[in-house]
């Protein structure tokens, strides 16, 4: 038997689970009769449009759109000595196993390897969950006819020629109507669009953002024994009203109320409110989580759960499940006992209910429906984990724990304060049983929450002893000038959670794509925030809508699922694809030709031209014309960002930047500043006499 696996490190993982002797050759390893070989990723794709039309090597808008009749195949240059291997391995064996990662991309992986090595040898599909011996073996016994997957890999093939035909031919037809030279390609793409769209539709909305004043009415009342804050408001129908549009409307209540004058508690409404556990983590979630807690990327998050999966720690992370089987579920008990032996989660072993309540995280259906169950550990405890392996462990051992536990009970506590006849309101929550948050009590605060809100419970200390019918007494009144807030800038975890919203990627590609927004400088990080640049908000100004609708790309990515699970035609959807590429191409061609606007200042040596972003660096537009002037992307091992360059070339210093890395490879920080004689980046230490130019600074790095 030839065994097929998507990556080295799972072939070994799948020779230990047989059992017998290992021999190491080169490509593969023999392990008794069988063989175990892999690929790294991708071996083949599909073919250049060359393959297809000659002319269609040349980038023309007289050749688009290509709408090739039949995709073919071609290898991946880099690795194509390996698959040659594969190939003639397949040709020698009698059943094959297919091993590649048990999902949509693992399983077109496996396919365009056995369809470019043109072999009819029967094969068979291994569906792993978790990469332990215990989990190879009982996968082994349970390996389905390859068959058994064939509309999943309808699915793979279908999305994968969708993203040909839509991002090859609009990224093509935009180019060439709109692209300038030294700028690179217009990238358009299925899902990356609509995803562009999300960033700056939020960022438009936080520039038009204009704040509204309003007021607010807050006293501070006195008892024997305590103060508290109460805010005016008043009942209108079923709506209270605590604001006021003017300061004038707000001093009318306030001149009514004085230092010490009587007021009396006229209710106290105590409501006891449930908090139930969550449910286990999808990989989305815990991107999220690991962005709130952490400050970690997706792609971050990402990489460090794979890690831990090929250490046998974790379960797949590449699920959108927060479920988990019967069988799995059974499998906790022993799960936690590993867990709950260290030290970081003592006293927790107590809180957890016996026999363990697992209902509500059972749900066969959704498993089957995401192809592996929810994020867990294995059971084996790590040690000595780097920093961010070691925390993104803990995040998924303490939701495992938090899930089992009993429900936290909270008391949210109205008070009405009346003083002669304007009303005052003060809520407040206390904790009455942590119940499950007890487990979570040991991780860094979420850092997107907000209780700034004055009506947000916990907001306000509530003292204790307060009665119904209570006399207090005014200490002071305040009138507070707020504004309405802008909506936040979106961050990794924001935009995740708009993204699996509409339906846009999957749990394995979400993080990707943001990190190829970013690659071609539509989206730039500034500190924790995503945000568009000028010229990604530019090409979405030339793009039809519907490429760039969010809620159409959801409709695309739902019919692929619909085609997963047997209910849709391929077919039928890219004849859909091809129609809607054509109809992009016909658009692009229809466009007046504009510059995508990336101006980022005046040139600060000719002083005539704008600086403009390029493939390699930041110059000058008027380069026909001799001018020499570049900032270059990479300095001293680090991106510059769009932002960072626009300080410079207003003539500001940038604050303290981390990351830079000499010639030996150490690291450094420093600030920046732009000298507008020489048109040369400076590098500023902490002392003024260590200050020195680019180009010196990197001759002696």
């Amino acid at each position: 038997m030839l065994i097929v696996t998507e990556k080295p490190s799972v072939g070994r993982d799948i020779a230990q689970a047989l059992g017998a002797p290992i021999t190491q050759h080169d490509g593969y390893l023999t392990v008794g009769a069988d063989t175990i070989t892999w690929g790294f990723g991708h071996l083949v794709t599909l073919a250049s449009p060359e393959v297809y039309q000659p002319s269609w090597q040349r980038w023309t808008l007289d050749t688009l759109p290509m709408l090739p009749d039949a995709f073919a195949l071609e290898p991946v240059p880099k690795t194509i000595k390996q698959l040659r291997l594969i190939a003639n391995l397949m040709r020698s064996a009698d059943l094959i196993l297919s091993a590649t990662d048990a999902d949509r991309e693992g399983e077109l992986i496996f396919r365009y390897i056995y369809e470019w090595a043109a072999v009819t040898v029967p094969v068979k599909r291994l569906w792993l969950s978790e990469n332990t011996v215990a989990a190879i073996r009982t996968a082994l016994t349970t390996a389905k006819p390859l068959a058994h997957y064939n509309a999943l890999a309808e699915a793979a093939k279908a999305r994968s020629q969708a993203d040909w035909l839509v991002g090859l031919n609009a990224t093509r037809a935009f180019t060439l109507r709109h692209g300038q030279r030294g700028q690179g390609a217009l990238s358009v793409g299925r899902v990356q669009t609509p995803t562009l769209r999300l960033i700056v539709d939020r960022d438009l909305a936080i520039l038009h953002f204009t704040p509204t004043p309003y007021w607010q009415f807050v006293v501070a009342f006195r008892t024997k024994e305590s103060e508290y804050l109460g805010v005016w408001f008043r009942s209108e129908g079923q709506e209270t009203q605590d604001r006021f549009n003017s300061r004038e409307d707000a001093d009318k209540i306030a001149e009514k109320i004085h230092p010490d004058d009587t007021g009396v508690i006229v209710s106290i409404e105590k409501k006891r409110v449930t908090i139930h556990p969550p449910l286990l983590f999808s990989l989305n979630d815990l991107q999220k989580e690991g962005n709130r807690r952490f400050g970690l990327t997706a792609q971050q998050t990402l990489d460090v759960a794979q890690t831990l999966y090929e250490k046998h720690l974790i379960s797949y992370p590449r699920t959108d499940a927060r479920h988990v089987t019967h069988a799995i579920a059974a499998s906790f008990g022993s799960r936690l006992k590993a867990i709950l032996a260290s030290d970081a989660y003592q006293g927790l072993t107590a809180s957890l209910p016996s026999p363990l309540v697992v209902k509500r995280l059972v749900d066969e259906t959704k498993v089957a429906a995401a192809g592996h169950y929810a994020i867990i550990p294995t059971g084996t405890l790590p040690k000595g984990l780097p920093d961010r392996e070691s925390k993104i462990f803990d995040l998924i051992a303490r939701r495992l724990i938090a899930s089992l536990m009993p429900p936290g009970m909270d008391e949210r506590v109205t008070v009405i304060t009346k003083v002669d006849t304007e009303q005052f309101q003060t809520r407040g929550t206390t904790v009455i049983e942590a119940g499950w948050r007890m487990a979570l009590k040991a991780l860094p605060e979420d850092k997107d929450r907000d209780d700034s809100d004055p009506k947000s419970h916990g907001a306000a200390k509530i003292p204790p002893g307060l009665k119904k019918n209570q006399t207090v007494h005014v200490a002071n009144g305040d009138v507070q000038r707020k504004e309405t807030k802008a909506p936040p800038a979106l961050n990794d975890a924001s935009l995740l959670a708009l993204m699996e919203k509409h339906g846009l990627g999957t749990p394995a590609t979400r993080s990707r794509i943001v990190e190829v927004l970013l690659a071609r400088d539509y989206v730039e990080r500034l500190k924790k925030t995503l945000v568009s640049t000028e010229k990604g908000r530019s090409l979405l100004a030339l793009v039809p809508e519907d490429i760039q609708n969010p809620d159409m790309t959801g409709t695309w990515e739902s019919r692929l699922e619909a085609i997963a699970q047997g209910r849709e035609d391929a077919t039928a959807f890219l004849h859909d694809i091809r129609r809607y590429t054509s109809q992009i191409v016909d658009a692009a061609k229809q466009q007046k030709a504009q510059v995508i606007a990336s101006d980022l200042g005046l040139c600060p040596l000719c002083k005539v031209g704008q600086v403009i972003a390029g493939k390699k660096g930041y110059g000058c537009s008027r380069w026909r014309e001799g001018c020499s002037f570049t900032i270059w992307r990479q300095l001293a091992g680090k991106k510059l960002s769009e932002t960072q360059v626009k300080t410079l070339l207003a003539g500001k210093t940038t604050g303290i930047l981390k990351g830079f890395k000499s010639k030996a490879g150490k690291s450094f920080s420093a600030k920046l500043h732009l000298d507008p004689a020489t048109g040369k980046v400076e590098f500023i230490f902490s002392t003024p006499e260590k200050s020195r130019k680019t180009s010196s600074a990197q001759r002696s790095l």
